[in-house]
């Protein structure tokens, strides 16, 4: 294991006066294994990769040439100048090859192919949704840092409620539920589709005004309510339901009304953003989506 010693650490990094890209030990050894991530964009050509959060931490393997692990699935996170690991690794003689995943978890595994295997993936577990690189080609020290680009494994939802009553009904958000999609699931990155679904299909509270704070109310203009939700990508037919509370010139406020969407008919894909407007109408809850890349 080549990790490199605190004392040896601590004079690099006098020696380096903070700089993570040529980092270089004074003594002559092979310096600190540093990181370069960035979020690939994937639909729209021309695009240039995205800042990577620096809050998100990732894990990641490095295979030798004989396929030996240099790294097994560790840490690596922001200091605020470079992206490193823990305990920092020193570049060995040889080259080697990584692969990533965010955000770093024990739950993830490199399979015998070099590729990332989630065997229960749930959705309350990865609340930021999954990450994941290929398998770099062979880099060498004197490539400074490992560039590392994600894609984004997951797809990205988020509602927009309009008030499609008639303007002396004022409306407010209680609940917006969207029912019957799969929250659980497998994936391996070298497959083809990448994900298995499991379970029994699941209803998910999308925003809740007793836990997420009351939200504007309902006008004509399509307002956001709640986050985004980071799903496992399917093939489903859920619904939205809408709990909410409205008022007339002529009444006192009503909670507790409800009104569902039609089928959607999704068909949600990694890497997609999918924004669902909703109108609230004496007879159904209106809907149209919009499609966007995740990384916009």
């Amino acid at each position: 294991m080549h990790r490199i010693s605190g004392i040896s650490l601590c004079l690099a990094a006098a020696a380096l006066m903070t700089s993570c890209l040529s980092a270089v030990k004074p003594d002559g050894g092979h310096g600190i294994i540093t990181f370069t991530p960035v979020l690939g964009t994937e639909v729209r050509s021309g695009d240039s990769d995205k800042p990577f959060p620096e809050d998100m931490d990732f894990g990641v393997w490095a295979l030798d040439g004989s396929g030996t692990a240099f790294m097994d699935c560790e840490q690596v996170s922001f200091d605020g100048s470079c992206w490193t690991t823990a305990e920092p690794f020193e570049w060995p003689d040889e080259s080697l090859r990584f692969i990533a995943c965010a955000p770093h978890s024990s739950g993830v595994s490199l399979g015998s192919e070099g590729n990332i295997l989630i065997g229960d993936y749930e959705l309350q577990s990865f609340p930021e949704g999954l990450y994941v690189t290929e398998m770099t080609h062979a880099v060498r020290r004197t490539d400074s840092t490992v560039h590392l680009p994600f894609r984004r494994a997951t797809a990205m939802i988020d509602f927009r409620v309009a008030n499609g009553l008639n303007e002396a009904t004022s409306v407010t958000i209680e609940k917006i539920i969207l029912k019957g999609i799969y929250v659980r699931g497998s994936f391996d990155s070298s497959a083809d589709p990448q994900w298995n679904l499991a379970g029994e299909p699941m209803d998910v509270t999308v925003y809740d005004s007793s836990r997420d704070g009351a939200g504007p109310e309902a006008v004509r203009k399509p307002q956001p309510y709640g986050g985004t939700l980071e799903i496992i990508p399917q093939q489903s037919k859920p619904v939205v339901e809408v709990v909410y509370s409205f008022r007339t010139a002529d009444s006192e406020w009503l909670s507790g009304q409800r009104n569902r969407t039609a089928e959607l008919q999704a068909k949600w894909e990694p890497g997609r953003h999918y924004t669902y407007t909703l109108t609230i109408t004496e007879t159904i809850i209106r809907h149209s989506a919009g499609i966007s890349t995740a990384n916009q």
